[in-house]
């Protein structure tokens, strides 16, 4: 097998929820790119279609916030497809807030969305994933599933018990040949965080994080691609974080230390 084979999608069915903009468009782009027909899943229909067009795949509608949504989504494709290969938990939402202005609703659709959503949804496809006979699930967290963000908790909670989840179903789905996975990113530009990229400061993330800048939303197609394909054929249970040393760093050891210079 060549390493063209190992990464190859051909021939594979794959849903990715959220995928009409930012990471969940770049990693559906990605799968299609490396030949797997892809299903793109949004709230827009002339969004979602345009996109599914472009990249020759299909748009399927639903709002993750209403289970009965999520059940039609899934009847939907096992309408028209025998199995599913790659299923990819992507669509998210944030409400930052402190705890004291933390709205319960708030907190319960953060559940909804970014927890329950992908529990529903990975158990109602399991029939369709189990035909595949090689599937895989990958759930996009955030480095945030393990490191706090202050005046976020309710978001960082609904990520942890996600990423939690991925390692638990990892050892039940084994036995079907089925392998669940967590990327975990760092700091990503995307339409919806940019204008807070801009107001925290690119020069700050450029220092704080190792890699010296902020990740393009294609530098998580590679590693979405990798855990969906053959070439992660034993891997299973595992985050992989994508942060570019993000979640490692300390910002009181700065640039400056580099340069012979003492911070403490």
């Amino acid at each position: 097998m060549t390493s063209h084979d190992l990464f190859s999608l051909a021939g594979k069915v794959a849903l990715v929820t959220g995928s009409t903009r930012g990471i969940g468009k770049a990693i559906a782009e990605g799968f299609a790119a490396a030949g797997a027909r892809v299903y793109v899943h949004g709230r827009s229909l002339e969004e979602g279609t345009r996109v599914a067009n472009e990249l020759g795949g299909v748009f399927v509608r639903a709002d993750l916030e209403q289970p009965t949504s999520v059940e039609l989504l899934v009847a939907e494709i096992a309408e028209a497809e025998e199995h599913l290969d790659v299923l990819v938990n992507n669509a998210g939402i944030e409400v930052e807030a402190t705890l004291e202005h933390l709205e319960m609703n708030d907190l319960a659709r953060m559940m909804r969305v970014n927890f329950e959503a992908p529990v529903q949804l990975t158990r109602l496809a399991l029939p369709l994933l189990r035909r595949s006979g090689s599937a895989s699930v990958i759930n996009v967290t955030s480095i945030h599933d393990h490191v706090p963000y202050y005046g976020n908790s309710a978001y960082c909670s609904a990520k942890a018990a996600l990423a939690m989840f991925t390692r638990t179903v990892a050892i039940e789905l084994a036995r079907h040949g089925i392998r669940v996975n967590t990327i975990a990113p760092g700091a990503v530009e995307t339409d919806i965080n940019r204008a807070v990229l801009d107001e925290i400061g690119r020069h700050n993330f450029s220092e704080w994080i190792p890699l010296g800048r902020v990740a393009q939303t294609s530098e998580i197609v590679g590693p979405a691609v990798f855990l969906a394909s053959g070439a992660a054929s034993y891997v299973t249970g595992a985050t992989l974080v994508v942060d570019g040393g993000y979640s490692h760093h300390l910002v009181r050891y700065r640039t400056a230390a580099v340069a012979g210079d003492t911070v403490w």
